[in-house]
């Protein structure tokens, strides 16, 4: 699967603007889906980038979010899963606001991208700033 860095942005915008620190992921999930014109919420595309942005330290699990494992043909939603964006998740996302950045990272690996998006934003930032 290839990483669609406008979905991570979705997930992690919609982490962010959540009233609460902790977010049910079936808000999460039918939120992207809406976004996205998916037909189910937890589609292969929505669950692969979870886990992608997991990997990554983007977003945290509170509980178990997804059942896995050689019993299961997929991942499985498990109940009452909440999701929390990190503090390098909301790095990310600024970067990700910026569509400069986006363009230059977007045929990066994941983890590249995430960390020459954050190194980019920050000498965005500096130059702004006059440093």
């Amino acid at each position: 699967m290839k990483h669609d860095l406008n979905l991570t942005k979705m997930i992690l915008q919609t982490l962010s603007e959540y009233d609460s620190y902790c977010v049910p992921l079936t808000y999460l999930a039918q939120k992207v889906q809406n976004q996205i014109g998916e037909t189910e919420p937890f589609s292969d595309k929505f669950v692969g980038h979870f886990f992608l942005a997991k990997d990554a330290h983007l977003i945290e699990e509170l509980g178990v979010c997804f059942f896995t494992g050689q019993s299961y043909k997929k991942p499985v939603v498990a109940n009452n899963a909440k999701v929390r964006i990190t503090a390098q998740g909301l790095e990310f996302l600024d970067a990700l606001k910026n569509d400069n950045i986006v363009r230059q990272i977007k045929d990066f690996s994941f983890s590249t991208a995430i960390d020459v998006g954050k190194s980019l934003l920050t000498k965005y930032i500096s130059l702004q700033l006059g440093l």
